[in-house]
């Protein structure tokens, strides 16, 4: 019988030893203290500000216009939608100020990508136009040839903007959202600042101020770009009885204004999207 039970169970030492774990008592608990319970963790909650978003770092801007945008306890003025079109815009924006280091297949990506944020182009065109700029992007990698020229990094990454623009919807979370480089940091402040409103201190339309007149220059300036007539723009807005210190110093600015424009989609309706 015992020597039955040590060939199914192993040797007579791994026998002893369950014999003697069975028998061990338990430990006593400590006199003193009781039993010690795990700390819990803590975990600090990212709270983006006003200040950051006076910073003059894009990448802070941007964490935290995204932070906005996806948090689900904040209420955001903007749907993520909204956010994603505007991003689109941004890197476009930004290869434009670049437009002479970017290839001709590169270009017209950028020229889809746009049309997309209007709802110009369909679903198709978007992933034909990603397609487009990611094979721009491998084949403008520079290769060694006894050293690298400046230029061809900035090439590189004027077309991983292309890259990015055409894929926000799945980078659209903290920490993955690029910046505008090699764009320089003032001009990624400047295109921000005309795309987006602050989000602190949005500001409230009055219906007055959406007369036939402002509404038809808005729409006139969204669809030809014409961005030379924001001037003529302020006055009528005055004209119907504005007063908002952020929009006439918006209008009258001297930009820079791009497509996106955070007055310009309000007034046309784009960023309730």
């Amino acid at each position: 019988m015992f020597r039955s039970h040590v060939r199914r169970s192993g040797s007579l030492r791994s026998v002893w030893h369950r014999r003697e774990r069975k028998r061990r008592p338990l430990d006593p608990l400590p006199t003193t203290g009781g039993i010690e319970q795990p700390r819990p963790r803590v975990r600090h909650r990212y709270t983006p500000t006003e200040a950051e978003w006076h910073g003059s770092d894009p990448r802070t801007v941007l964490r935290c216009l995204v932070h906005l945008a996806t948090d689900r306890g904040t209420v955001f003025h903007l749907s993520r939608r909204s956010i994603e079109r505007k991003l689109r815009l941004f890197y476009c924006a930004c290869c434009r100020l670049r437009w002479g280091l970017l290839p001709a297949d590169a270009r017209q990506a950028v020229e889809v990508v746009e049309r997309y944020a209007d709802g110009r182009a369909t679903g198709q065109e978007l992933r034909a136009a990603r397609r487009t700029a990611a094979a721009a992007y491998r084949a403008s990698r520079p290769v060694w040839a006894g050293g690298y020229a400046p230029q061809a990094w900035d090439v590189m990454y004027t077309v991983a903007l292309v890259v990015a623009a055409g894929a926000v919807h799945a980078q659209l979370r903290p920490g993955y959202v690029r910046d505008g480089s090699p764009v320089s940091s003032a001009d990624q402040i400047a295109l921000l600042r005309d795309i987006f409103e602050n989000p602190f201190r949005t500001v409230e339309f009055a219906g007055a101020w959406l007369t036939p007149t402002v509404r038809a220059l808005a729409r006139v300036i969204h669809a030809e770009r014409a961005f030379h007539l924001m001037p003529v723009l302020g006055d009528a807005l005055q004209d119907s009885g504005c007063t908002s210190i952020e929009v006439l110093d918006h209008c009258y600015g001297p930009g820079p204004h791009v497509a996106g424009c955070w007055l310009v989609d309000r007034l046309t309706g784009h960023d309730s999207a």
